[in-house]
């Protein structure tokens, strides 16, 4: 996720904590999903390994979008898809939700509440 993608949430109105500029630098997966599932926070992600519900049962998230771009997608661009699917949803859709954004698409997947 580009450090970008801070601005953009900023800008949304979201608050917005970024692995690499916070106390989550150097901690597993495992660790930053529990993390933002404590503080009730929507995690957002390009690693599709998050979405596995044999490594991250059903309940292991709060939130999660996987942004499934192009590896050749810029910042900018990537940017541009995010900002475009965050204006059109209404965030309280994606609490307890797997959210997948491709180009031009999206897909939300309710999880069980356990």
């Amino acid at each position: 996720m580009p450090l970008s993608a801070i601005d953009l949430f900023i800008k949304l109105g979201f608050e917005v904590e970024h692995c690499r500029k916070s106390k989550l630098i150097g901690k597993s997966d495992k660790k930053i999903a529990e993390y933002a599932k404590k503080q009730k926070a929507i995690l957002v992600t390009r690693d599709l390994e998050f979405g596995s519900i044999i490594i991250y049962p059903e309940n292991s998230h709060y939130g999660l979008i996987i942004l499934k771009l192009p590896n050749h997608f810029t910042a900018n661009k990537i940017i541009e898809g995010l900002e475009k699917f965050l204006k059109e949803i209404n965030i309280e859709e994606l609490v307890n939700t797997i959210t997948v954004l491709e180009v031009g698409r999206y897909r939300i997947r309710k999880l069980n509440k356990k």
